[in-house]
């Protein structure tokens, strides 16, 4: 297995689970309600659970749509983590708690900066191998 496939699979596994989580709240948001902050009429986990299934699809797709879907996906989860964070800190009690009743949004945060990462080496080993194919 080379860098550019454990980039990849890492990157999955990460998606996946961000996809995982984000059913489950949602499901838990259906079901039971009042789990998740509103965006205006939409609870703010069916944003992250669409995030993150765009950013495990960009994995999978031609090369020219791959960074359009990673981003449309990204962009909304990290500034709902991003603010879900700055929110917990200064007001508490915002985001659901997770393992250890760690806020789930500090999860989120650091899980779509470890994406971003994986993604661009991700891109960046798959771009190089791309160009020594077509050159040799």
């Amino acid at each position: 297995m080379n860098v550019s496939q454990i980039g990849r699979f890492a990157l999955v596994l990460l998606t996946g689970f961000g996809v995982f989580a984000g059913a489950n709240l949602s499901w838990q948001q259906i079901t039971i309600g009042d789990i998740c902050p509103m965006l205006g009429p939409v609870p703010a986990c069916f944003v992250v659970l669409a995030g993150y299934a765009l950013m495990l699809v960009s994995v999978f797709v031609v090369v020219r749509m791959r960074k359009l879907l990673f981003f449309a996906g990204w962009v909304p989860v990290m500034g709902l983590a991003s603010i879900g964070v700055v929110l917990e800190l200064l007001q508490g009690d915002i985001c659901p708690p997770g393992p250890a009743a760690i806020p789930q949004c500090f999860i989120s945060l650091a899980m779509v900066v470890l994406c971003l990462l994986l993604f661009l080496k991700f891109v960046q080993t798959g771009q190089t191998r791309d160009k020594n194919d077509t050159q040799g």
